[in-house]
């Protein structure tokens, strides 16, 4: 039988209500050592268990903290290479004269989206004299516009070659024909 005065002692040294004093008594059959080492316990494992959902709780926080960091980061760096892809421009050029000026982001989403028709008509129109140079505080700086003059240089020469050997062989013909012709 558990007495009065054990559930007094029980909760003197442990702070817990007389209904748990008096139920950790009756687990320990009235031992108000044994009642008060396990109420100890309980206590030490209620914390533990509270420090380590502290624990991970804080974690979680830090790594929400970190991937919203993260993901600043991203829209911030994004947001600067959208600015200097409007910023920077793509000229396209005849006799000296602009003809057309595109941002560049509008024209890397072309070369990326449409590059079927890009590519071949950026190609076609370096036959038809068209040039192109990149203008803005980003390129202006780098050999970017020597390399795109060189493959215009390059291109017109093509042309020039094309253009030559078909003239020469419309004089050969011309004169095979003519020099048939007269006979």
């Amino acid at each position: 039988m558990i007495t009065i005065e054990q559930v007094e002692k029980v909760v003197k040294h442990t702070g817990v209500t007389y209904q748990e004093a008096k139920e950790a008594l009756e687990v320990t059959e009235g031992n108000v050592l044994e009642a008060i080492i396990n109420i100890e316990k309980r206590r030490g494992e209620t914390k533990q268990s509270t420090n380590a959902s502290q624990n991970r709780q804080e974690e979680r926080t830090q790594r929400e903290e970190s991937n919203s960091d993260s993901l600043d980061q991203f829209v911030e760096w994004v947001k600067r290479w959208v600015h200097r892809g409007t910023i920077n421009k793509l000229e396209v050029v005849r006799n000296h004269k602009v003809v057309l000026v595109l941002p560049v982001l509008v024209f890397i989403i072309l070369v990326l989206f449409f590059f079927w028709v890009t590519i071949p008509l950026l190609i076609i129109s370096l036959f038809f004299g068209y040039g192109y140079r990149f203008s803005g505080p980003d390129l202006e700086k780098t050999k970017v516009n020597d390399a795109v003059q060189m493959a215009s240089e390059a291109t017109i020469k093509a042309k020039d070659a094309v253009v030559n050997t078909f003239d020469e062989w419309s004089k050969k013909d011309d004169d095979a024909n003519g020099k048939n012709s007269n006979h």
